[in-house]
């Protein structure tokens, strides 16, 4: 499976990024009247908070494999 650098703090920097520029984006459309600025704004908007939930997703994962140093096999 593919593997995005999307992890820990730099994935939800990028995914806030992304959130806030399709905001940015968004109002920028309304202010000048202009839907192709508009339309990508809402489209960034639901796209970087999936970003931000497969961020915090990955990162859950991680913490939950068992780590291989346990020494569990040991009696």
């Amino acid at each position: 499976m593919l593997k995005l650098p999307f992890g820990g703090i730099i994935g939800r920097l990028a995914a806030s990024a992304v959130v806030v520029a399709g905001f940015y984006l968004l109002w920028l459309g309304f202010v000048e009247s202009n839907a192709l600025k508009a339309v990508p704004g809402a489209i960034l908007i639901p796209a970087g908070l999936y970003l931000m939930v497969f961020s915090r997703r990955s990162e859950i994962r991680r913490q939950s494999r068992p780590s291989d140093d346990s020494d569990s096999d040991v009696d």
